[in-house]
């Protein structure tokens, strides 16, 4: 593998440096829509390629029975273009356009498509009575200039097809006199007889619609072009909307982030959301010993502090910040990544990063299946299955959509040895010196449905409505304080609803609101000492199912939202919004089956005395209010400018002299945004980029305070003195695309520095309860990140990414300042390459650096522990689709079975680092119709 990677790196170098210098026609990147709504705006967005010689750039479209009218794309930043074809020409059954441009000296030249062959787009609904063919002159050729047909430009270097592929039989002819609807023939009326006779290709939207006259051949569908595929480091459309709220490419948003698209997450082999962020450069994924992942960015983590959407909807817990995120990726359309702040979007938690899980919603039927497992040490298989169904239907102005998927997992099982109890358990003769405390347990159900429609209420814009219920049931990993509970039991339910509506106000305005109710309960129960243990002596102290406790959290929030995108000219585009959240905690029950002094309860499980009530308290509800505005400026051709801040008002509790919480008050918070991105060249991007973040404590930061007793000893209690903490980040970012002959190579690098001001991290100094608190002067973090992709073709290519982070505790003397809890260091790279027509075989390798405790307090320096460098190898074959409907795919993860990715618990009472997983396979088959 070493080997393989130095070979690839060293191919990259030679063909940036083998670049020919000649000049490429100029071309636009451009994927057509497969359907559009009726009497909706239909927006067009391309990359201009070789673009020195082109001035401007125009769409020519027309709707059914219209002569070409002509629309101006408006450059966004970079090289990035947008073009909005107004809604009133947007009608039944379709229509086209082409795009052109102006050069200095006048000369039109085709840049996508042309007037004889145009880009065609299926509107549904019906086809209004008035349609009529309109029969015009076919637009005069230039001498000596060829129309491009539908591949974006590079046309030289476009491989031939296969030969099975060149020439098609002819179709038979009917007797029956053919039918021809008058609407769909006026979408034809200036094309030449041999291009006006060709059918439109039908969308997967609408596959079972026959196409409009028939004809004795028929063209092969338009195919992306291999300077596209380029465009993506990880995904074949390389978009982005976290940035800005528009899509965008990645490499011109003014950020530094990542998307990965349906095509990338299987060729990854990821199974889960948490398996595609673990490739992501400054990313690491983990799991604790109670078993919830959590993710760190770029050397620093907190649950609190990385905001995770799903479709919008905040997925992170008001109560504790954590997240239900390791979904399945067979539902998802795309996962985006945002490293660094995005507070002057998204408000308060944007913090160290954002995550974006979108699910898909597109036309037809999608499913698959998936078994495998975890080969265990007595020769079974801990099986692992998951299915998913998702559908989507266009009816005219009705669109709906559902997806269902099912996950149950029987999980690995690994030996532990020691656990924090050995002694208590021995003595008592609870398990013999020589056997182990235990084993980790896995086990996890997962039931996640969505359901949705949209409609298209003409001039008044469109209207959408979904819902989304999620419910988790797992074990605890290990369980609580360093002790195994096996009996130990989680429990998750996320129920997520919203209403929206869009309107267009002509091409320069669009207005949207939106309306969400969001609610979680969490229920987790845990075994803290083995059955039948003793507390003393006499039958009050005798456990029989151990020593237990659970805490009960439901938490609700209610949202309100307007924001609108307001062109205020060719190269500037305003976006104005605000936010209303009311988050309040519904429920809260933390009981135990013992008392203070550690005897039995008669009555089970009950609340201990002197908890108090969060549920009346004034930090149970928090009302926060935040606008937003940003403007995207393109000064020049080539310099695009985004100016943004958002002002959050954030209701937080207020203390008396003795800490006691006697009121609330609203904490002000400016996160101003700027960036800079700069097309040096068509090929070069530079980026120059700031912002500033924020996030507020959580409830259970401010006010959950478990009363103390010798058997849960090392958590942290909330104090209400806490306030926001903040970051500065600084970031500098370059994206560099190059060619040479059918091969392509694409760099990226950035730098950054991240200054955070009142962190709030939990430092353990007493091995008791300790109270939280913000750390005065702050943590620095910089590093570097970069990437790297080589494209042979679009089925054999390989990548690479690596990145190098130092996070420091300023409050710390300078030989104890390093937090070294997280990987400082970590190297992904991948290899995909074609066996054959029809097989595709992947390999992706993840590696992190050596971990070890951090030095900030006596307990961190006495507790030490050492995780050492790991490297996780995925393998995957998979097919091409199989007639047109079905692809298998055969996986596996951890081969070699090095997976230390995961926390340990205290070493000095589980020794041996618990590797969490084992090596695992699957196998999975996919269908869509």
């Amino acid at each position: 593998m070493k080997t393989a990677h130095a070979r690839a790196t060293l191919l990259s170098l030679v063909l940036i440096l083998a670049v020919p210098g000649r000049a490429e026609e100029p071309g636009l990147l451009h994927s057509p829509p497969e359907r559009a709504e009726p009497r909706v705006a239909l927006q067009l967005d391309g990359t201009l390629v070789e673009g020195r010689r082109v001035l401007e750039l125009y769409v020519r479209y027309r709707g059914p029975g219209e002569p070409y009218a002509r629309r101006p794309m408006e450059r966004q930043y970079g090289d990035l273009y947008r073009a909005v074809i107004p809604a009133e020409h947007v009608v039944p059954p379709g229509i086209e356009y082409y795009v052109e441009g102006l050069t200095a000296d006048g000369e039109r030249i085709p840049l996508f498509q042309s007037a004889t062959r145009p880009a065609r787009v299926l509107v549904g609904g019906e086809t209004p009575a008035s349609a009529s063919i309109v029969r015009a002159t076919p637009p005069e050729r230039r001498p000596g200039r060829t129309p491009r047909g539908s591949t974006p430009q590079r046309t030289p270097r476009t491989p031939p097809p296969p030969e099975h592929t060149r020439t098609q039989a002819p179709a038979p002819v009917s007797d029956a006199p053919r039918q021809q609807d008058d609407s769909m023939a006026a979408l034809t009326a200036d094309l030449p007889p041999d291009a006006a006779s060709e059918p439109m290709a039908p969308s997967r939207a609408s596959r079972d619609t026959p196409p409009t006259g028939a004809t004795s051949s028929r063209e092969p569908a338009p195919a992306r072009s291999e300077l596209e595929e380029d465009l993506a480091l990880y995904s074949a459309e390389d978009t982005l909307a976290l940035a800005t709220r528009h899509e965008a490419t990645v490499r011109t948003v003014p950020a530094i982030g990542a998307s990965f698209g349906r095509q990338q997450l299987r060729s990854l082999g990821a199974r889960t959301v948490a398996d595609v962020l673990d490739v992501v450069p400054g990313l690491s994924v983990s799991r604790d010993v109670q078993g919830f992942h959590r993710t760190a960015i770029r050397g620093l983590r907190n649950d609190a502090e990385v905001l995770f959407l799903l479709n919008g909807h905040r997925l992170n817990n008001f109560f504790d910040g954590k997240a239900l995120m390791n979904l399945p990726v067979e539902n998802l359309e795309r996962v985006e990544v945002i490293r660094g702040p995005g507070s002057a979007l998204h408000g308060a938690g944007a913090f160290l990063g954002v995550v974006n899980i979108v699910t898909d919603r597109t036309d037809g039927v999608r499913t698959s299946v998936s078994v495998g497992g975890y080969p265990e040490q007595d020769d079974r298989l801990a099986v692992t299955g998951n299915g998913h169904l998702s559908m989507g239907h266009t009816a005219g102005d009705l669109r709906v959509f559902a997806d269902v998927d099912v996950w149950s997992q029987a999980g690995d099982s690994t030996v532990i040895e020691n656990d924090g109890l050995d002694d208590e358990s021995i003595s008592q003769g609870l398990r013999d010196v020589a056997d182990p405390a235990g084993r980790t347990r896995d086990e996890r159900f997962l039931f996640n449905a969505g359901a949705g429609a949209s409609y298209a209420m003409g001039s008044a814009g469109r209207l959408g409505a979904s819902a989304r219920f999620l419910t988790e049931r797992r074990s605890a990993l290990v369980g609580l304080f360093d002790t195994v509970g096996e009996d130990s039991e989680l429990g998750w339910n996320v129920f997520l609803a919203d209403l929206t509506w869009e309107r267009s106000f002509g091409p320069d305005v669009t207005l949207r609101a939106r309306a969400a109710y969001d609610q979680q309960s969490t229920d987790r129960f845990f075994q803290i000492t083995p059955h039948a243990f003793s507390t003393g002596t006499g039958a009050n102290r005798l456990f029989e199912e151990g020593m237990q406790e659970q805490t009960q959290v439901s938490v609700r929030s209610l949202t309100g939202s307007v924001d609108a995108d307001i062109a205020l000219g060719a190269n500037n585009r305003l976006s104005l919004g605000a936010v209303v959240e009311q988050q309040t905690l519904g429920t809260y029950e933390y009981e135990t089956n013992y008392t203070l002094d550690a005897q039995v309860r008669p009555e089970g499980l009950a609340r201990p005395e002197g908890l108090g009530d969060l549920v009346g308290g004034p930090a149970a509800r928090r009302l926060n209010v935040g606008l937003f505005a940003q403007d995207q400026w393109t000064v020049v051709n080539a310099l695009t400018l985004t100016f943004g801040v958002r002002m959050d008002a954030t209701q937080l509790p207020t203390v008396d002299a003795s800490g006691a919480i006697d009121g609330t008050r609203f904490v002000t918070t400016f996160n101003p945004r700027v960036g800079l991105v700069f097309a040096a060249t068509d090929a070069l991007v530079l980026k120059a980029l700031y912002g500033r973040a924020f996030r507020a404590p959580t409830l259970q930061e401010l006010v959950e305070r478990i009363p103390d007793t010798e058997y849960n000893q090392g958590r942290f209690e909330g104090n209400p003195r806490l306030q926001p903490a903040t970051v500065d980040t600084f970031e500098l970012g370059a994206d560099l695309v190059q060619a040479a002959g059918d091969a392509r190579v694409r760099l990226r690098a950035n730098a950054y520095v991240a200054l955070f001001g009142s962190p709030i991290v939990p430092v353990d100094t007493s091995g008791n309860i300790v109270p939280l608190r913000n750390r005065e002067l702050g943590v620095r973090v910089y590093g570097v990140e970069g990437e790297a992709r080589l494209e042979a073709s679009k089925r054999a290519y390989a990548w690479l990414n690596a990145s190098i982070s130092r996070a420091e505790d300023l409050e710390l003397p300078a030989q104890s300042r390093l937090l070294t809890d997280v990987p400082q260091a970590r190297f992904n790279a991948g290899v995909s390459m074609p066996i054959g027509a029809y097989v595709n075989f992947d390999v992706v390798v993840r590696t992190g650096a050596e971990r070890r405790n951090n030095s900030r307090s006596v307990l961190e320096l006495i507790r030490r522990y050492k995780i050492p460098s790991y490297s996780l190898i995925t393998a995957q074959l998979r097919t091409e689709p199989i007639l047109d409907h079905f692809e298998v795919a055969l996986v596996a993860h951890n081969l070699f079975d090095n997976d230390l990715r995961d926390d340990v618990p205290r070493p000095d009472r589980v020794p041996g680092l618990l590797p969490r997983e084992g090596m695992s396979g699957y196998l999975t088959v996919r269908a869509q119709y």
